[in-house]
């Protein structure tokens, strides 16, 4: 998710592009991190992985487990953020 910013920086930023993710809109998680400067890599196959989904019938979406690196290295100024989702 975001990269190399505050955990509570990061949290927020992640937490407006989960949300995205929880509604299965593609086009808002987009927009949303576009908008709001979120360094996620990989949002792009994101956004495709969730209109596919969508396609094939899926409704929503859950949250697995949400951490940051500072949870684990103690550092809490420059996290990456990690969210693990289950479309269905």
């Amino acid at each position: 998710m975001n990269h190399y910013e505050s955990d509570d920086v990061t949290r927020v930023k992640d937490r407006k592009a989960i949300d995205r993710i929880l509604a299965l809109e593609p086009r808002q998680l987009f927009d949303t991190v576009r908008d709001e400067n979120i360094s996620m890599c990989g949002y792009a196959a994101a956004v495709a992985a969730m209109i596919a989904a969508r396609e094939l019938g899926a409704t929503g979406a859950e949250l697995v487990r949400y951490a940051t690196s500072g949870e684990v290295n103690g550092d809490m100024d420059e996290v990456v953020g990690y969210a693990g989702m289950l479309i269905k």
